[in-house]
């Protein structure tokens, strides 16, 4: 993987800034808030270590500057932090009804919105990562969950254990970490 601005370890951090149609923006709205009721999307794509989608509405400007800057429209930002690189995690994300659905509430947003049309809108649209912290930029995903589920099982053996004798201990040790 080549290393650019977006790139820490083997992790590609991926932003995207797309503007939303004014008259699709309360469908983008629930659209995202359906997300907060069920499994993320991103759990499916198995490459992403962290994803979000914010609505800027507007810049905020700092009363010591001399002039204000606002924007046009309200604009959609995704950041993404993901394995590896960039190419292959959009083919996987652009053939999802949801992503469709969230950008295709955007300015710009080619119909029908699949495939490589909708890679290139994204690419398009994509700003470079400046600076972006990867809490391990070597671990792949799975190699994180799995840690993850190895310190749950750690906590559940420690509070099980803490009144086992030394053999059934040991007994109990080997059955929950080397049966495996």
């Amino acid at each position: 993987m080549p290393v650019t601005s977006n790139t820490l370890g083997q992790a590609y951090a991926l932003t995207v800034l797309t503007p939303i149609a004014p008259d699709r923006e309360d469908h983008l709205r629930a659209t995202l808030a359906s997300f907060e009721r069920a499994p993320s999307p991103f759990a499916r794509l198995r490459r992403t270590h962290f994803a979000r989608w914010v609505v800027l509405e507007d810049f905020v400007n700092d009363p010591s500057q001399p002039t204000e800057d606002h924007l046009g429209c309200h604009y959609l930002l995704f950041s993404a932090t993901l394995d590896g690189e960039l190419d292959s995690y959009l083919d996987v994300m652009c053939a999802t009804d949801w992503a469709a659905a969230v950008w295709g509430t955007c300015i710009g947003a080619p119909v029908p919105l699949s495939g490589a049309a909708f890679k290139a809108y994204l690419r398009h649209n994509q700003i470079d990562t400046g600076l972006f912290f990867s809490a391990y930029p070597e671990a792949r995903v799975e190699h994180v969950r799995r840690a993850l589920d190895l310190r749950l099982m750690t906590i559940d053996f420690a509070a099980a254990a803490q009144e086992l004798d030394p053999a059934a201990l040991q007994q109990e040790f080997l059955r929950r970490f080397c049966a495996r």
